[in-house]
């Protein structure tokens, strides 16, 4: 009979043992749990200077007005000359985003007034 206790004695401890074994792993794998937020919602926008500095490669422009919305620069350009002139210097400003547009055709002059701000980058 003794034997049988001192056998149900072992086999009742180890069994307590890998319940403790199991319970501190997972306590302590809870705390080591670290988040890691792979998505940044950081947007970088240009300023005013940097904007100008590139529209600095236009010959025949004048920025009319500039307004800050939501940290995002939305500013009037009005470009003047022929219209082989103006179609080559719409196709510089690809890398804005043209929000409006107006066009007025005089006799001694062309002009196109435009609202640009920068292309949204994820």
């Amino acid at each position: 009979m003794n034997k049988i206790y001192n056998k149900l004695i072992v086999i009742v401890m180890i069994i307590f043992v890998f319940v403790q074994i199991f319970c501190i792993n997972k306590l302590n794998s809870e705390k080591d749990i670290i988040v890691n937020n792979t998505q940044d919602n950081f947007k970088y926008h240009r300023t005013l200077s940097d904007i100008t500095n590139e529209l600095n490669c236009l010959d025949k422009i004048n920025i009319i007005s500039a307004n800050k919305i939501d940290g995002k620069w939305f500013v009037k350009v009005k470009l003047n000359g022929n219209k082989e002139y103006l179609l080559n210097e719409l196709s510089k400003l690809k890398i804005y985003d043209i929000s409006d547009y107006i066009i007025n055709k005089n006799e001694n002059e062309n002009s196109i007034l435009v609202e640009i701000s920068e292309k949204e980058s994820f």
